[in-house]
């Protein structure tokens, strides 16, 4: 089963459950774009100015390799070293992810930023506008070859209503000694969103879902393995953990 994103609020799922994420849309994102080439189009400025101090053809070689790497290095650093962020994106409290709402990689990043070809400079934006204004997943080409899209980060909410997670029978111990230090806010309120709304999913749906969000939190936290426990239990576990280590439930009430 693929999830499926619709342009207003949430990943859905075939069977039409909604798991909390909010897609950016294309004033959020317009702005974001505004300020990255602002940052980019200064740090060009400046490296073009001082590479004018070598040799004519020394110079244009330097100046075109700079202005290759500043455009398409910028966001292949932010994405894949800060979360899926560039500073614009940071500064709209926006984040790139994965289909599944996990990290972009190098391998994402560099699909999105290859992408800029035809989703901003041949086409001065407009494919990019057109693209995310009327998909369902806000997606521009870019996102639909990364196999990525665009969130509000969960950060910029302030609050979200408190749900008791008590460890699995048998898995306290798991629990108590487990290390959810690295869970992020966007992938705790994934796992939230899906625990919450089990019931409403066909047994298919939880048995294909669960193992995705479980390997992708797994991978996240850096276990090795879900310590013999089932997808789901796994999941309850975790934000179990996430509690204890927080004194208290999780309401992500994150600044």
């Amino acid at each position: 089963m693929t999830a499926v994103v619709t342009a207003g609020r949430g990943i859905v799922t075939p069977q039409g459950v909604v798991l909390d994420l909010e897609v950016a849309g294309v004033g959020h994102r317009g702005v974001a774009r505004l300020i990255d080439i602002a940052i980019v189009g200064g740090l060009l400025a400046i490296t073009l100015q001082l590479l004018e101090l070598l040799p004519p053809t020394p110079a244009l070689v330097s100046q075109v390799i700079m202005a290759f790497l500043l455009i398409f290095g910028y966001p292949i650093v932010g994405e894949t070293f800060f979360r899926g962020r560039t500073i614009g994106k940071w500064a709209m409290g926006l984040r790139t992810v994965t289909l599944e709402a996990g990290p972009v990689g190098f391998r994402e990043a560099f699909i999105r930023s290859l992408f800029q070809l035809v989703d901003i400079l041949f086409t001065f934006g407009s494919a990019a506008i057109v693209a995310v204004m009327f998909t369902r997943r806000s997606q521009r080409l870019g996102d639909f070859a990364a196999g990525t899209f665009v969130i509000l980060d969960p950060r910029a909410i302030r609050h979200i209503p408190a749900v008791p997670f008590t460890p699995p029978m048998g898995a306290e111990h798991i629990v108590a000694g487990m290390d959810v230090a690295k869970l992020r806010p966007e992938q705790e309120r994934l796992i939230r969103s899906f625990l919450l709304r089990t019931p409403q999913l066909s047994n298919n749906a939880r048995s294909e879902l669960g193992p995705r969000i479980a390997e992708s939190t797994s991978q996240i936290l850096g276990h090795s393995g879900l310590f013999g426990l089932q997808p789901e239990p796994y999941l309850v576990a975790v934000l179990a953990a996430r509690q204890l280590r927080e004194g208290g439930l999780a309401e992500l009430a994150i600044e």
